[in-house]
């Protein structure tokens, strides 16, 4: 018999060929070397087999019925029991010829089945059938192990932006309001993002923006608006707005744009101060007093160059509370497909009393079955 053309296809590909007659090992082994398959090895009987399958972990198994000391039904089914093991696709090859010989070695975990006399062609056919499916899940599961490894990295990144344990007591201890916040991404990574800036002895400013999309676009995003605002803290929020929505609007991609509260609060005298970019309405309670919404009309930023934003001052005494929130809270739905809305946020707000409080609402949120589709996050201040 020529020897057809040796491909490389197959080079990085190993082998295990299970039969307990010798000519048929060369055989079969033979026609594997001539399509190139990188490494071969052979097995006299099932359990031979088996520990060749864990020394080796071969991407085909070619593997004969009738063997003495394990047989390849049991050899099949010891193998499938194996979780490392599932994925390895074994072609049985063998002179039985009843149906329900076939239904049985497909019932133990056969991949493919032919019947001796081999046929060349069939069994190469098969074979490189096999083998190409295998290659492709290898290189797929190596892609989806570097993408969830690039993923952890920036989830890390990320989570180093947001203000941590520390700096939120320091800024309990510098102004005298106690500050939380809860932050739950839809994906990995987060299109959400917030922070706080000290401004003087009196004054600080919270900030918190919700980047369109999901995934990796929309925390990208989050990292251009943290470089900006880095460049300076600000105590005009609508100037702080205007000039944020003059640098994304050059900078990010047709269709994508930010909603965005930035807040100036003076504990001292009893104000603050606040700009929005379509975001939701921020909700203050002050002592005594039921809780309010404070909705404004404007433009995301990063939709129009030339948007002006406006200033709002609210009394914010002693004893006051505010919550700041993107929409994929009062977007978030009930078992009954029904959103949390405007009033469902208030209502939570009027729960929340402690620091602790927030992840607490947001806790009971989840347990009373409601789901969140798109990134969360709220932030908590209380004077």
């Amino acid at each position: 018999m020529p020897s057809p053309a040796v491909s490389h296809e197959f080079a990085d590909c190993t082998a295990l060929v299970v039969d307990d007659t010798p000519a048929n090992r060369n055989l079969v082994a033979f026609f594997l070397k001539a399509m190139g398959v990188g490494r071969i090895e052979t097995a006299a009987d099932g359990l031979d087999a088996l520990e060749r399958t864990a020394a080796i972990r071969p991407d085909i198994i070619v593997l004969d019925v009738m063997m003495p000391r394990m047989d390849g039904f049991e050899f099949l089914q010891r193998l499938r029991a194996t979780p490392a093991f599932t994925g390895i696709p074994v072609l049985v090859a063998t002179a039985l010829d009843r149906p329900k010989d076939m239904a049985m070695a497909f019932d133990c975990g056969a991949s493919d089945y032919i019947r001796k006399p081999i046929d060349r062609r069939e069994m190469v056919a098969r074979i490189g059938v096999h083998l190409r499916n295998r290659q492709l899940v290898r290189r797929l599961t190596a892609y989806h192990d570097r993408v969830r490894q690039d993923l952890r990295a920036a989830t890390a990144m990320q989570a180093a932006l947001l203000p941590s344990e520390e700096q939120m007591a320091h800024l309990h201890r510098r102004y005298g309001v106690a500050l939380a916040a809860a932050i739950h991404p839809s994906t990995e990574v987060s299109g959400d993002l917030w922070g706080w800036l000290p401004l003087d002895a009196d004054r600080f400013a919270i900030w918190l923006a919700d980047f369109s999309g999901h995934g990796v676009a929309a925390a990208i995003n989050t990292f251009r608006l943290h470089v900006i605002l880095d460049s300076g803290p600000s105590s005009d929020p609508a100037a702080t707005l205007s000039r944020l929505n003059a640098t994304l609007e050059s900078v990010l991609p047709r269709g994508q744009f930010a909603t965005m509260l930035y807040v100036v609060c003076d504990p001292g005298a009893g104000t603050l101060v606040f700009s929005s970019a379509g975001a939701p309405a921020p909700v203050v309670r002050r002592s005594g007093e039921a809780a309010e919404l404070h909705p404004v009309s404007s433009l995301p930023l990063g939709i129009r160059a030339a948007t002006a934003y406006h200033n709002t001052t609210l009394a914010f005494p002693k004893g006051s509370a505010l919550l700041l929130y993107s929409d994929g809270l009062s977007e978030a739905l009930d078992r009954e497909g029904r959103s949390l809305g405007e009033d469902g946020v208030l209502a939570l707000s009027e729960r929340i009393s402690a620091p602790d409080g927030l992840d607490a609402a947001i806790d009971g949120l989840k347990q009373a079955g409601y789901l969140f589709g798109d990134d969360l996050s709220a932030v908590w201040v209380a004077s």
